[in-house]
């Protein structure tokens, strides 16, 4: 990694993919490398899509790369082989069927058994940890308990809630914030060609994660905002049958009614943020501030926040993937906001439609 004239530090974006704003850790990590006196096992948390397994997989090729002179690209034969999965001494473990059992993790102590055999640390990755069954992360506390020397275990993860607290409790834990709007807007740009609006408010959106930044420019997410700010900045104006068709419309996956709850959120948040006056650029739907103006003053900021519980009801029913009719809390969602935000005058054209 060289410095470029801001001073930030950069990996070679031809092998590993342009990673900014994680540099802090990767400093961290690679001081840790060159010092051989890594912990024994890591959690590395963050939102899903930020680049946590990439830091990972680097981390394993600083830890291992013979070029001591020129490691910091990861760019060299051990190094390639590492991030092409080839290299003896180094296992990225994946969810198969969105489960990782207890078969598995056997196997893998069976890897941590032997020597390595061409680096000098053995390097297990994890991938979506979480997803480990329970008796999956009892077996894995045998190898946490008793760490053979030479062996490195790292969790990557987006939910470490949802890992036991002795399997959390004996791994060093390495926080990945979210990449700035300042940072992943630009990207954007760069690498798609979209336009600087465009690109703020799909970066605001997507909370900081590159993955799903680049999922929201190639799919109908934007059409899908346009059409849920609408619902809320006209409630009612389509009538019971409008709500009920959008309301259909969104339940149809579980991805989709949770990134539309999300814009019904952010949107309110917007006209909080403009009932207290707070500066446009804070704005994440900053491209409809005509109509953030126009509406917020309209409503109280105990109506929005009713507005906002009622959101976040909904969005943790089909988080949870309960046994719950998802159409029924979309249904029961949007009537509801609507209500909210509309005022006595929606149930008039409801009963009128």
């Amino acid at each position: 990694m060289g410095k470029d004239r801001a001073g930030e530090t950069r990996l070679n974006a031809a092998t590993m993919g342009v990673l900014v704003g994680h540099e802090h850790v990767i400093g961290a990590l690679e001081r840790t490398a060159e010092q051989q006196r890594p912990s024994h096992a890591y959690v590395f948390t963050g939102r899903e899509g930020i680049g946590k397994k990439r830091v990972a997989v680097i981390f394993a090729c600083l830890l291992n790369c013979p070029h001591t002179s020129r490691h910091r690209d990861c760019s060299c034969g051990v190094c390639r082989r590492i991030r092409e999965e080839k290299h003896p001494d180094v296992i990225i473990e994946r969810p198969e069927r969105g489960r990782i059992r207890i078969e598995r993790i056997r196997f893998l102590q069976s890897f941590f058994r032997y020597a390595p055999v061409e680096g000098r640390f053995r390097v297990i990755i994890i991938d979506d940890a979480h997803l480990m069954n329970r008796q999956a992360q009892n077996a894995l506390l045998k190898t946490l308990e008793e760490p053979p020397p030479g062996r490195i275990l790292i969790l990557v993860t987006a939910r470490p809630f949802l890992l036991l607290p002795t399997v959390r409790s004996r791994c060093r834990r390495i926080r990945f914030g979210p990449l700035p709007v300042d940072i992943l807007a630009p990207l954007l740009e760069d690498r798609k060609g979209v336009s600087s609006q465009r690109a703020r408010v799909i970066a605001a959106m997507s909370g900081g994660s590159v993955k799903r930044a680049l999922e929201m420019e190639t799919s109908r997410f934007m059409e899908l905002r346009r059409r849920v700010i609408s619902a809320l900045a006209e409630p009612g104006k389509n009538g019971l049958k409008g709500i009920l068709d959008l309301s259909l419309e969104i339940s149809a996956n579980r991805d989709m009614a949770l990134q539309a709850i999300e814009i019904a959120m952010t949107w309110i948040r917007d006209l909080l943020t403009a009932k207290i006056g707070a500066n446009p650029s804070c704005l994440i739907h900053a491209d409809f501030l005509d109509m953030i103006s126009g509406t917020e003053q309209h409503h109280s900021t105990y109506d929005l926040l009713d507005v906002y519980d009622e959101l976040v009801r909904a969005s943790e029913l089909i988080d949870r993937e309960i046994n719950a009719n998802r159409n029924m809390v979309t249904d029961v969602m949007l009537l509801r906001v609507s209500r909210m935000l509309a005022g006595p005058t929606l149930g008039l054209n409801l009963r009128e439609t």
